[in-house]
């Protein structure tokens, strides 16, 4: 004769399985249940101990799992220092800044400019100015553009270095002189 038990019993036999995950096996179709009274669903120990059979991690599998995310994380990563190569040694394509037609004023640089010596998209500095990047706007026929100051170029530096596309210039890493913008 075949032994049942209560969801409550059978999680407390299997030990580190919760009554939770025994009824969403139930649920899934995964572990046969039988109803002797509404709401109270037993199991057969038998159908119980397959089920469980099933879930164990067979010995090696989750070393052989590993081993094989290793080496795709190493063809990753070769993949990627491939493309940074390949972006380093080709003319960088930068989406087109907007075309300023009057200089800055002394001692300041347009931020599109900066973008570009550095290159570093113009949106990842804009969305920084002015509140993480100092700087002020410039009108010029009826737009207003983002320019930067010593104090601007330094904000710059310390908000964007860290990024992987970021390129050093001569002045790097932009050391604030007295003057602020």
């Amino acid at each position: 004769m075949t032994e049942y038990v209560t969801i409550a019993e059978a999680a407390r036999r299997l030990g580190g399985i919760s009554d939770k995950t025994i009824r969403r096996a139930i649920h899934d179709g995964k572990l046969t249940a039988r109803y002797p009274q509404p709401n109270k669903a037993e199991v057969s120990v038998e159908d119980l101990q397959t089920w469980f059979a099933g879930l164990r991690v067979r010995p090696g599998e989750t070393q052989d799992k590993l081993q094989a995310l290793e080496a795709r994380v190493n063809d990753l990563e070769t993949e990627v220092q491939d493309l940074r190569r390949q972006l380093e040694a080709s003319p960088v394509v930068k989406k087109a800044l907007p075309k300023i037609d009057t200089a800055p004023p002394d001692g300041f640089m347009w931020l599109s400019d900066f973008c570009v010596l550095h290159h570093v998209p113009y949106q990842a500095a804009l969305e920084l100015f002015p509140h993480a990047i100092h700087g002020q706007k410039i009108g010029s026929k009826r737009r207003n553009y983002p320019a930067i100051g010593p104090r601007g170029q330094r904000d710059f530096w310390v908000q964007l270095h860290n990024r992987a596309d970021y390129v050093t210039c001569d002045d790097c890493p932009h050391e604030e002189s007295g003057q602020s913008a």
